[in-house]
Formats: structure tokens, C-alpha cells, sequence
């Protein structure tokens, strides 16, 4: 095994990193894009957009916190068993057909979203965003990704990536402007007018001039096919079920805390611009997270790594027992952002590395699944607790719990063949 102090190692193996990243991204520059915007348009179904409008959707249908959340995480578990299902055919269907059918259905979700008249109407188009937003097109950027790329699959999965977070640095800023100058449902409107204009138009043009998959003919790219496990025999590996708590942590952690990142905030005298100001550490240590694990990855291997990328979070948790400065709230979502970079980027190449890519879209599915899953479980949890406790110290433990026992499972992981 190799300690966490192997990010230094990293860039003692080739002194011209830079160069070879420009290289390579100039290289597969149309196969990263598309991963990159796929990775972008997610944001519409993402927790943090959705959030947004929580205020809105209360206030024009009675609801409250507790009768919204839960509208959000039953439509948002109902999304993930039809992920199971839907996602299984990017095997099948052609990338092309598949992408248009997840764009053209997420644009007009969000249409029905700004003419939503009732909670019925409310809760489906939840359900949609959910499945064609945060589903779909998260799974349809990493699949895509971890299925074309091999021996530089780390650099892929960490360029495409950079689409989450940039949606999450720029969609926040501009969604507040549009509601307070035109209101939510004007724009619920415009963002369905944009995503069918731009992504589009942007993601037919890639799919209709390129084919991916002879650009993934390059150095030490082939032979990706040479094994490939079926979704029933992985469920019946022990190793799955040893690292997949470890990969499904920050999808529970990171909605957990940002669906109650205002009650947090008051909890921990932070004002909401001090928030809004801090999801550009999230954003940015994101990136830098996806960066640095996919260097990692390609040089050690998703499995050899992944047992220590939480030990950032974990020390930054232990910060927050013992102080709730400003700058502490800065750190916190600068380590949410670096963590869960690395593990996006770790997981997913971990997956291809232990089953092949043969079948990757319906072990992918299976896996998003369990993270949509965990995704809607941590809202109500969370919520259970600070109403109960009145404090965020009780998630701090729990989640240092959590951490050093999936953790030592993966480790374990690692010591079976």
C-alpha cells in the first residue's frame, strides 16, 4: 500500500506535467469536451440548484421544510431505481441517440418547472430533474469516460469532472440574479431555453461529427475489452461491497450538508453571503482535488489510493469541533470540494480497473443507483439530528466514524485478490 504522502511523489515522476496535460487534452480535446458538458448540464438536477428554488416551491405550495424534504428524497430514490434500468442502455444505445434523449428530456423538465401548478406536478418534475440531471448525465460523463480511456483514464475522468464543478462555481451566482430579476419561474424557463440551444446544439455537434471510439486507439489504450464482469457476478463480489461504502461517503456527506447548509450556517453564526462566498473554495479545491487524484490514479491505480483520499476531511473535521471562525467555514467547503474530487475521480476508475468496461454502463448504473440512494437518505438523517441536537457536532463524529470504518474496509479490500 502507499501512504497518502504520495501526491508529493507525483509530480517527481515527470517534470513536465503541464505539457503533457496540454498534449493530451489537444489530443481526445472532442471526447473531453463532451465529458466536460455532460458533466456541466448535470447541474440543473444536482442538490445545490434545486435548493435554490426550495424557498419558492415552499411558499407557492404550503410546504414545509419537512413536508418539501421529503417530496425530494422520495422522488429522488424513485429516480435512482429507474437509473438501474435506464442507465444500463448507454451499453446498448448509441452515445449519440442516448445523450440527445437525456438533453432534449432534461430541457423539458425544466420547462414544466416553471409552469408547475400543483404538488403532484411539483413532485414529478423533481423526480425528472433528478434522473435526467444528477442520473443521467453524471453517469453518461463517467461511463463515457472510464469506457474510452485506459492508461490516461485518471486525466479524463479529472478533465470531464471539471464540468461539476464548474456548474457548481457559476450556476449558484447567476440562478439568484435571474430569480431576484424575473422571478423562478422565468427562470426555470430560461434555463430550458439554454440547455437545449447550448448544450444542445453543442453536445449534436460533437456526437454527430465524431467517432469516440476510434479516438481511443492511443498509447497503451487498447485492449480495454480483454475482461469483463457481468452486473449479477459483481454483486456477488465480496470486494464490492468492501470498497463501495468508502465511494458512496461523500455523496451522502456532501447533500447532507449543503441541503442544511442554512441551518449550519446560523448554528455557526455564518451569514448566507459568507455561504454563497464559500462554495468558490468548493468549487475551486474541486477541481484541484480531480486534478490531483487523476495524476494519481494513473500512476498508482484507483484501488491503490483510494483507502487514504479522506484523510483531508477528516482533519478538517476535527478543526471544526473546536472552532467556528469564518475562515473555518472556508476550509470545511474547501475540504467537501477536495474530497469529493478525489473520490469522483478514484471511484470511477476503480470500478473499471476491478470489472472492465465491457459492461461498464450497467455496473455504473448499479452504482449510481446506491449513490442517488445515498444522496436522498442524508437529508431527512441530517435533519433528524440537528433538530434533535441543535448542534453540527454530532455529524462531525458520526462522519469520523464513518470515515476511519469504510476506510479500513477498503484496506482490506486491498489485500484480496
Amino acid at each position: 500500500m502507499v501512504p497518502f504522502f504520495i501526491i508529493i511523489d507525483i509530480w517527481s515522476l515527470n517534470h513536465n506535467i503541464p505539457l503533457v496535460l496540454i498534449n493530451f487534452i489537444i489530443k481526445n480535446s472532442n471526447l473531453l469536451i463532451f465529458g466536460f458538458l455532460i458533466a456541466f448540464a448535470s447541474g440543473f438536477g444536482q442538490t445545490f440548484f434545486i435548493s435554490l428554488f426550495s424557498e419558492d416551491f415552499r411558499e407557492t405550495f404550503n410546504l414545509s421544510n419537512t413536508q418539501f424534504g421529503s417530496l425530494y428524497s422520495i422522488a429522488t430514490i424513485l429516480s435512482a431505481l429507474t437509473i438501474i434500468w435506464a442507465g444500463k442502455l448507454i451499453d446498448t444505445v448509441s452515445l449519440k441517440k442516448y445523450t440527445l434523449a437525456i438533453v432534449l428530456g432534461l430541457s423539458i423538465t425544466c420547462f414544466f418547472a416553471s409552469i408547475v401548478f400543483n404538488v403532484i406536478l411539483l413532485f414529478f418534475v423533481i423526480y425528472f430533474l433528478r434522473l435526467f440531471g444528477q442520473g443521467l448525465m453524471g453517469h453518461t460523463s463517467r461511463t463515457t469516460m472510464a469506457r474510452y480511456f485506459k492508461a490516461n483514464r485518471g486525466k479524463a475522468l479529472a478533465i470531464s469532472g471539471f464540468g461539476f464543478s464548474f456548474g457548481e462555481m457559476i450556476y449558484p451566482f447567476i440562478v439568484v440574479i435571474l430569480i431576484l430579476t424575473f422571478g423562478w419561474r422565468i427562470t426555470w424557463f430560461s434555463s430550458s431555453v439554454f440547455i437545449i440551444i447550448f448544450f444542445g446544439v453543442f453536445l449534436y455537434y460533437l456526437l454527430n461529427k465524431n467517432n469516440f471510439k476510434s479516438e481511443s486507439g492511443f498509447e497503451n489504450e487498447d485492449n480495454q475489452n480483454s475482461f469483463s464482469w457481468r452486473r449479477r457476478d459483481v454483486l456477488t463480489d465480496l470486494k464490492f461491497y468492501l470498497y463501495l461504502p468508502l465511494t458512496l461517503f461523500m455523496s451522502f456527506t456532501v447533500t447532507g450538508f449543503l441541503f442544511h447548509q442554512v441551518f449550519i450556517g446560523q448554528l455557526n453564526n455564518w451569514t448566507m453571503l459568507d455561504i454563497a462566498q464559500s462554495f468558490i473554495f468548493y468549487a475551486i479545491c474541486g477541481i484541484g482535488g480531480s486534478l490531483v487524484s487523476g495524476l494519481l490514479v494513473d500512476k498508482f491505480s484507483g484501488r491503490s489510493v483510494i483507502t487514504f483520499h479522506l484523510i483531508p476531511m477528516a482533519l478538517i473535521f476535527i478543526v471544526m469541533l473546536f472552532s467556528n471562525h469564518i475562515f473555518v467555514l472556508y476550509l470545511y467547503m474547501a475540504g467537501l470540494g477536495l474530497s469529493n474530487g478525489f473520490t469522483e475521480n478514484m471511484s470511477n476508475s476503480l470500478w473499471a480497473e476491478m470489472y472492465g468496461v465491457k459492461n461498464l454502463g450497467a455496473i455504473r448504473a448499479l452504482l449510481t443507483f446506491f449513490g442517488v440512494l445515498a444522496s436522498a437518505a442524508s437529508p431527512f438523517l441530517y435533519g433528524l439530528i440537528l433538530d434533535e441536537t441543535n448542534s453540527i457536532n454530532t455529524l462531525i463524529y458520526m462522519s469520523l466514524a464513518l470515515i476511519i470504518i469504510f476506510s479500513s474496509m477498503s484496506f482490506i479490500g486491498n489485500k484480496i485478490k
